[in-house]
C-alpha cells in the first residue's frame, strides 16, 4: 500500500532547515537534546521508506515548513506542492485530484 502524506511529514529536517519556529519548538520540548533529534533523524535517514510515497506540500502552510516535506532518501517518493494553507489542504481541490489520482494507482 502507497503512503500519500498531505503535510504530515514522515521526514523532517534538523538544524532549523524546514522547521517552523513552532515545530522547532516543539521538537526541543519533547527532548532539548539535539544529538538525541539527529541521531533519531538520521537513523531514520539511513532507511529509505519501502512503500511508494507521495507528499503533497505547500510553501503557504504556515504551520509546517515545506522542506519538511521533500523525502530525498526514498528513491519512488514523488512531491507535489500545491497552493493551500496547512487547514486548506484537506479541502484544497488540488490536493482532492492528486489524491484521486494516486489511489485510483493503488
Amino acid at each position: 500500500m502507497p503512503m500519500i502524506e498531505a503535510k504530515a511529514p514522515s521526514f523532517m529536517a534538523i538544524a532549523g532547515e524546514g522547521l517552523t519556529p513552532f515545530e522547532s519548538a516543539r521538537l526541543i520540548a519533547a527532548s532539548p537534546d539535539l544529538d538525541v533529534i539527529e541521531a533519531t533523524i538520521a537513523a531514520r535517514e539511513s532507511r529509505p521508506i519501502s512503500v511508494p510515497v507521495t507528499s503533497i506540500y505547500s510553501k503557504r502552510d504556515g504551520v509546517v515548513g515545506w522542506q519538511a516535506s521533500i523525502d530525498r532518501h526514498t528513491p519512488q517518493a514523488e512531491h507535489f506542492e500545491v497552493r493551500a494553507t496547512h487547514l486548506g489542504l484537506g479541502i484544497s481541490p488540488d490536493v482532492l485530484k492528486i489524491l484521486a489520482r494516486k489511489l485510483a494507482q493503488a
